[in-house]
């Protein structure tokens, strides 16, 4: 009997409908943002001028989108959510020339599938419309009723039938998250489209039609953010390439507001993420990205769009070329400089600290701005061979090229054997540099000291991180931190996946000296920031913090954890911001107090030792 029973489970067999169905729905439908992208594309491609979506609990208990598209005949209802059943292309060979965002026919099948749908729709030359009730895959319900031109589907009880995949759901609020991400995308898209998005009663976006895509962008990202954008484009072969890109001047701390879109439809490509990279890579600063939103129209032979069932890979035939025509057309357009275009030095005098350039700017910006202006000019004259007569501190006229642009802040000339040094507890070896050690910083990024068996390099920005962090954890778990009041409070336009995240952690950022107010729409109005804090940068600290945020799926004890680390990364002195002799003997002292000074929040080292042994090994000495 066992033996039979093990050739049975041998056989090879045909699987039923509703095993297939099921099978096919867990690449199509991961989550509720999956389904909300499937039911608005189909509105997009039904012509519809605008888009009303609703959630409850994330849209894990339910969702709906309603549209004023040309409908679904009354006949055809049961036929669309049929396996492979579509009306955008007929044979295989209209698959590389298709220009709708569905094309598959599995869609609406795959949501049925795993939920409980609604459909109520009704095309503009029917008397009637139609309502078809489906079950697990399965029609319960089918009768005429009374709808203007369009479609409303509500799908329920998502993977109810499927209790494996429902537990591996994330929180409402994350699945709300990725739905506002998503929505944000296809907005940008279409901004001649209305959009209407609810939860819970509460309007999360409301979206009129924008006349060009500056408007659009101005509505979902800000007027702030816009103030620092400029458009791009160009024209080769057949190809195409526009959009918005941020100067320089305003920067986020990851790639949240990039946004790709190959005709129209939003990817995800890491060669066109690297163009964009690759493009302000001498512009702005490492670990800080530009704001970008960039449309590639391509002839529709050159792009498969037939990758992944959730059609968010494209595969580009030419993608070398379209590399080159984005990152050009960014380099172009902004008047970014380009490494392989570096102009001899004629003789231009060494930037003037003075200059209203850097005078009509906020402190940090102007120093920020001025560093690398000197660097820069050092590094075109000195590659040449030639003497700018720019001095560094302490660094002799003539000798500058010998430590290259900006090696040595402040020189040792006052170290001295004599200096005395003590033990402390925290640095390897128990050696600490007293409150005599000189300090100086090295290529305005580390703190160089010396101690008793050698010397450390302090990197200061992994330290201050590590301040910082254990400074606003103390906060959380304690009565908070001093608030200092602005004396202009600061207004701050922010985007649906910010506003998002300001009200999820409101309360911890009031405990760590935030204050914050609702200023209507997707406004805040900050008037007050934490005490100690240095790199406010008109706002867009914050900006940074809520961004890193915004689209965070991890528990909420994870969640603070990411908040505080990224309080601590955008707060913290930079790499490459030049730090006076009290100021690095402060951070020390500051660093040395902590309980975990040799690492930051991240687990990068905040200093390493060189003993008197190591070099007079290199030295040949030992």
């Amino acid at each position: 009997m066992k033996g039979k029973m093990a050739e049975e489970r041998g056989r090879i067999r045909v699987l039923d409908g509703a095993t297939i169905d099921r099978i096919a729905a867990g690449e199509v439908v991961e989550r509720p943002a999956s389904v909300v992208k499937e039911l608005v594309e189909n509105s997009l491609d039904a012509g519809a001028r605008q888009v009303s979506v609703t959630l409850e609990d994330g849209g894990l208990t339910s969702l709906t989108v309603d549209d004023d598209g040309h409908g679904v005949a009354f006949r055809d209802l049961p036929l669309a959510f049929e396996r492979h059943a579509t009306s955008k292309i007929t044979t295989a060979a209209d698959i590389m020339g298709v220009g709708t965002f569905g094309f598959r026919g599995e869609a609406l099948a795959s949501i049925a599938s795993v939920s409980r749908v609604r459909c109520v729709s009704r095309t503009q030359d029917s008397d009637m419309g139609g309502m078809v009730e489906i079950e697990g895959g399965e029609i319960i319900r089918r009768e005429p009723a009374p709808r203007n031109r369009g479609t409303t589907i509500t799908v329920s009880d998502l993977f109810y039938n499927t209790p494996a995949r429902r537990k591996f759901m994330k929180t409402a609020q994350a699945e709300k998250r990725a739905v506002m991400r998503l929505l944000t995308q296809l907005s940008l898209a279409h901004p001649d489209t209305r959009w209407l998005v609810k939860a819970e009663g509460e309007v999360l976006l409301d979206l009129r039609p924008a006349s060009s895509l500056v408007d659009r962008a101005r509505d979902l990202l800000g007027a702030a953010v816009v103030g620092h954008m400029a458009r791009f484009e160009t024209t080769k072969g057949g190809f195409s390439v526009d959009g918005l890109a941020s100067r320089p001047t305003w920067t986020r701390g990851n790639r949240e507001q990039q946004f790709i879109f190959v005709n129209r439809r939003p990817v995800d490509s890491p060669a066109l993420s690297q163009a964009i990279a690759q493009a302000y890579r001498e512009s702005i600063p490492a670990g800080r990205h530009a704001v970008v939103i960039a449309f590639l129209q391509v002839p529709s032979g050159e792009v498969d769009v037939n990758v992944h069932p959730a059609k968010t890979e494209v595969r580009l035939l030419l993608e070398r070329e379209i590399f080159g025509l984005l990152k050009g057309a960014l380099t172009e357009g902004l008047g970014l400089r380009r490494a392989d275009d570096l102009r001899p030095w004629t003789g231009e005098p060494a930037p003037d600290p003075e200059a209203a350039e850097y005078r009509n700017l906020p402190p940090q910006e102007a120093a920020e701005r001025l560093a690398k202006a000197q660097d820069d000019y050092l590094r075109r004259h000195f590659q040449r061979g030639g003497s700018a007569g720019f001095e560094y501190r302490g660094v002799p006229r003539g000798q500058a090229e010998l430590f290259g642009a900006g090696a040595l802040r402040n020189p040792p000339e006052a170290l001295s054997p004599d200096v005395p040094y003590g033990a402390a507890e925290g640095l390897p070896g128990g050696e600490l540099p007293l409150h005599a050690a000189p300090f100086w910083q090295l290529h305005r990024t580390y703190i160089v000291t010396q101690i008793r068996g050698g010397l450390v390099l302090i990197d200061q920005h992994n330290s201050h991180e590590r301040v910082l962090y254990n400074e606003a954890r103390k906060s959380l778990t304690g009565g908070g931190v001093p608030t200092q009041q602005l004396l202009f409070p600061a207004h701050l336009e922010l985007t649906p996946g910010q506003v998002q995240a300001w009200q999820a952690h409101a309360d911890q950022l009031k405990a760590m000296g935030f204050t914050i107010e609702p200023f209507g729409g997707h406004s805040i109005l900050v008037q007050g920031v934490p005490a100690s804090l240095k790199n406010w940068n008109e706002g867009r600290l914050l900006l940074d913090i809520l961004d890193d945020l915004a689209w965070d799926d991890k528990p909420s004890q994870e969640n603070q954890v990411d908040l505080l680390a990224s309080y601590a990364c955008h707060a913290a002195v930079r790499a490459g911001e030049p730090l006076t002799i009290p100021e690095m003997q402060n951070l020390v002292d500051q660093l040395f107090a902590t309980d975990t000074p040799l690492s930051c929040p991240h687990g990068r080292p905040t200093l390493i030792q060189f003993t008197l042994a190591e070099l007079e090994k290199r030295f040949g000495r030992a």
